[in-house]
């Protein structure tokens, strides 16, 4: 008896472990699988030898030829579209508009499958419409925006006069800017300067934080139970609490009508007495969170790389400074200013490609069974976008290692927008915060350089080598702010 039973299982471990390993029919090109783990090391040996998650992946793509990476990360199949008419598609198609619901995405969402980033289904589509609708109600993407932004860069040149004696770091000043104006709609109020600091060395933590723990809790959520401080799970625990705090604290001032004005934190709360079924306090501190992080960081970080940049090219910097001054002279920066400035904004478009800040953009989920390039893509499939390898595509862009900001501007000198640019996504999961991240980058950066030259602080030129983990950052580097006469 003890014998059959033996056998029994040996046959069912065996037949688990053979099913594993074996690809579904046209499943894309990719590593050999492996029981449990799928192709999980080979992934994590290209990441580490590469630099980066995004260049290990593009490399194993290049491998097998494919524009459709077909990989087993633990029990779940992922794929990686690259080229512009797969990741169009991606973006566009509703049967890629899923998201991946893991442990550890619950626990960048405060432990819950909440908010809008990463949820999917009816509620999703209802509660993206509503914050979309309610944050334009209170002025968010219209020129009330605009004179906010403008107020945060005079603020930002405030604190370049007040530090002029010494070197600066811009991650010192542009992401609680930035933090500044999308808190403003959502709660009603910048931030105090010492709750701010508080709050962006929790992302900052946070976000480093993540980009360790990933392959741990992803490929075994159950390694926290025995390692929680090893698998990084204590501290994102930890940093959630922090942040869930401060939210709360905001939401509790509305509670008690504390806060002057109409926000996007009114409008919920409002909501909630209405349809308490799907608008709760859980799903409003999970949506203040999701705009909280994609407006900060990646904002923040474009123009960190065009301050980076023009310190880097001074040719480039004093060809930006000339056309600032004969089209606008002293005149405050807005955003229609933007069509007369082609070269500035031909130059930031160029950042955006240069330095993608999102260069493997999603998770998606597959819907359904479905075909992509040929390949037969099963549902529940988690899917990458390398947005990062379409800005380099040759066959798209002339000299893609180059940056030539001439790329973006016609034969008639006129600025045009390319439509293999995606910074900001595309489809119903566009980014929501485009218009204050378009606007605050291009009023910031041509504000700055009309009033101040961009020098090198210590004589030696920074490396524009950037740190790729979820998102693109520059390597930290300081700034001698040149008062232009």
């Amino acid at each position: 008896m003890l014998t059959l039973t033996f056998t029994l299982l040996l046959l069912i471990v065996s037949g688990y472990m053979l099913k594993s390993i074996v690809k579904p029919k046209k499943f894309p090109p990719g590593p050999s699988w492996y029981p449990f783990f799928g192709c999980s090391n080979v992934v994590q040996n290209m990441s580490k030898k590469y630099g980066s998650q995004w260049k290990g992946l593009s490399m194993l793509a290049k491998e097998y030829s494919t524009q459709v990476l077909g990989l087993k990360l633990g029990r779940d199949l992922v794929i990686v579209v690259y080229g512009d008419s797969n990741i169009r598609h991606v973006f566009t198609e509703t049967e890629f508009e899923g998201r991946p619901d893991n442990f550890f995405l619950r626990l960048r969402c405060l432990g819950k499958r909440a908010g809008i980033t990463f949820t999917d289904g009816p509620v999703w589509r209802e509660h993206r419409q509503f914050t979309v609708k309610h944050l334009r109600n209170v002025g968010f993407g219209k020129t009330l925006m605009e004179k906010e932004i403008q107020n945060e860069m005079n603020s930002i040149l405030g604190y370049i006069e007040r530090n002029n004696n010494k070197p600066i770091n811009p991650k010192n000043v542009l992401p609680s800017a930035v933090m500044n104006v999308l808190w403003k709609y959502v709660a009603g109020e910048t931030i105090r300067e010492d709750r701010l600091k508080t709050m962006l060395d929790l992302f900052n933590a946070r976000s480093k934080a993540f980009s360790m723990a990933g392959s741990w809790l992803m490929l075994i959520p159950w390694c926290r139970f025995f390692f929680p401080n090893l698998s990084g799970y204590s501290l994102i625990n930890k940093l959630n609490q922090q942040i869930s705090d401060i939210i709360e604290e905001a939401i509790k001032k509305h509670k008690c009508n504390a806060v002057e004005g109409n926000d996007f934190i009114y409008s919920f709360l409002e909501e909630i007495n209405k349809n308490k079924q799907t608008y709760t306090e859980e799903q409003l501190k999970t949506i203040c969170l999701d705009l909280l992080i994609a407006g900060s960081q990646t904002t923040s970080n474009v123009l960190e790389f065009a301050l980076l940049t023009v310190l880097r090219n001074q040719v480039i910097q004093q060809k930006i400074y000339d056309e600032i001054i004969h089209v606008l002279g002293n005149k405050e920066p807005c955003w229609t200013d933007s069509s007369r400035l082609t070269y500035t904004s031909a130059f930031l478009l160029e950042v955006q490609r240069y330095y993608t800040i999102v260069p493997l953009a999603g998770p998606r989920r597959v819907l359904d069974d479905t075909m992509i390039d040929g390949y037969l893509i099963p549902k529940e499939t988690t899917v990458l976008i390398s947005v990062g390898d379409l800005h380099f595509d040759p066959e798209i862009w002339d000299n893609p290692r180059a940056f030539q900001p001439e790329r973006f501007i016609d034969e008639r000198g006129i600025l045009k927008n390319s439509n293999h640019m995606y910074p900001f996504g595309l489809g119903r999961r566009r980014c929501p915060g485009d218009s204050l991240a378009k606007s605050f980058i291009f009023i910031t950066f041509v504000g700055i350089l009309q009033k101040y030259k961009v020098d090198c602080s210590n004589g030696i030129l920074p490396t524009d080598e950037p740190t790729i983990g979820l998102i693109s950052a520059p390597k930290p580097y300081t700034i001698d702010f040149v008062l232009r006469k």
